[in-house]
């Protein structure tokens, strides 16, 4: 599904953020992208929607190379990789269908299919009730299943989530995490950057550490945060 070869990253300003990064995540795996602040975590996910190209080696996802999309095909890798921020992005001025809906505008989907979509997505984590409401009424983490459900509104393979639970306690985060393992359970690859350490030993999951842009250390299952 996921294949990284030799990847490096060396942004405009000569910072190094990836070193020759070998990866390969298969579909409907879940794992944790793990490494403090300015390890390469955030910079490794944007390589997977192409937000970014990398400097060197073969980013490939669902068989394709990502680096070699001409731009107008760039939209259609992205309607198979959704993508969960920790900052939200709601448009505070629609409701809940209205921004999870939005997903599908900027695809150019149909009012027929949005209608279909948006409240399988709205059940899935169990916002139906809210679907009218606008983000200043609901709580932090009702925000983030409602980034959530925007994000897997059009059923994609992939789900990328950089550091989903920052703006949330622990209760709400571990909320968040068992909904993304759940959303794992469909056959979706799920791959969460974050640097909450109970949350990933908790989970017991794969964990792919991240120091200074090189992976150090790369556990299949039952891994820890920072275990030697």
């Amino acid at each position: 599904m996921i294949h990284l070869q030799q990847v490096s990253v060396v942004y405009p300003n000569g910072t190094r953020a990836l070193s020759d990064i070998d990866l390969h995540i298969d579909r409907g795996e879940f794992a944790f992208i793990t490494g403090a602040s300015g390890s390469g975590k955030s910079t490794l996910l944007k390589l997977l929607y192409r937000d970014i190209v990398p400097t060197e080696g073969k980013v490939i996802v669902d068989g394709q190379d990502v680096a070699k999309l001409p731009p107008g095909r760039v939209p259609y890798l992205r309607r198979k990789v959704g993508v969960v921020f920790q900052d939200f992005r709601l448009l505070p001025d629609k409701t809940v269908w209205e921004n999870v809906g939005f997903a599908l505008d900027v695809l150019g989907a149909s009012r027929r299919e949005k209608h279909h979509k948006v409240p399988l997505a709205l059940e899935l984590v169990g916002l139906s009730p809210k679907a009218e409401a606008y983000p200043g009424q609901l709580s932090a983490g009702e925000q983030q299943r409602v980034c959530i459900a925007r994000s897997l509104v059009n059923m994609p393979p992939v789900l990328l989530a950089d550091e989903p639970t920052g703006n949330l306690d622990p209760g709400m985060s571990w909320e968040i995490v068992q909904l993304l393992d759940d959303i794992g359970e469909r056959d979706t690859t799920v791959i969460m950057a974050t640097h909450d350490q109970d949350m990933v030993d908790r989970m017991g999951k794969r964990v792919v550490q991240l120091v200074q842009g090189v992976v150090v250390r790369d556990v299949k299952e039952g891994g820890k945060y920072d275990a030697p």
